[in-house]
């Protein structure tokens, strides 16, 4: 929009056209709201997520820990994101040892699989092998079908990793979130930033 130009905003209710007002540069419409009505702002607009999922759950007594990663968990990022975050704005910090047990969930027609890797390698095209034994889906590259998958791997070494889509470009395209492995991380936990 060019600097100092208005926008009349025009609504048409029937078969007659109504003058809502003149929309100003750096100021926002304001809307006339029913009571009762629902209003979706901005901040709102992004599809919602199908269901709420424990992204993490800790089992201390056995050093052990249970994650779940949902692709296309909402349509950040244009559905590439792992739990909503995408380009590591999410964060799983693990202890050094302790045994993590993956649910990967892919909630869209798009292929998405899972693989760990070491974070600066995220951005290349193609994942190749996993960082830890195990720590992928059984297919690397089109998980589609079975909708849901599972496995386990231990981090017997500290350092700076990434949960990455392992189709083409994915993970390239900021399908990725950190995973972080430490001596000194006394029980698990999942940061997000906002998005």
């Amino acid at each position: 929009m060019m600097k100092g130009t208005a926008i009349a905003l025009v609504f048409t209710f029937g078969a007659s056209p109504f003058l809502f007002g003149i929309l100003r540069p750096g100021r926002e419409a304001r809307l006339p709201v029913p009571a009762g009505a629902e209003v979706c702002t901005p901040e709102a607009a992004p599809s919602q997520p199908k269901k709420k999922v424990a992204f993490l759950t800790p089992v201390a007594a056995k050093k052990e820990v249970n994650v779940t990663l949902v692709a296309t968990y909402d349509d950040n990022n244009h559905g590439m994101n792992f739990n909503g975050h995408s380009k590591g704005s999410a964060t799983y910090k693990i202890p050094t040892g302790w045994k993590v047990n993956v649910t990967f969930e892919n909630w869209s027609p798009v292929p998405h699989s899972l693989i760990v890797v070491e974070d600066r390698t995220v951005r290349k095209p193609q994942m190749g092998e996993p960082y830890f034994d195990g720590a992928v889906t059984p297919d690397a590259h089109l998980a589609t079908a079975p909708k849901e998958a599972k496995f386990s791997f231990t981090p017997d070494e500290a350092g700076d990793f990434a949960f990455a889509c392992g189709f083409p470009a994915h993970a390239a395209s900021g399908h990725w979130i950190k995973l972080e492995v430490s001596d000194d991380f006394e029980k698990p936990e999942y940061l997000t930033k906002g998005k």
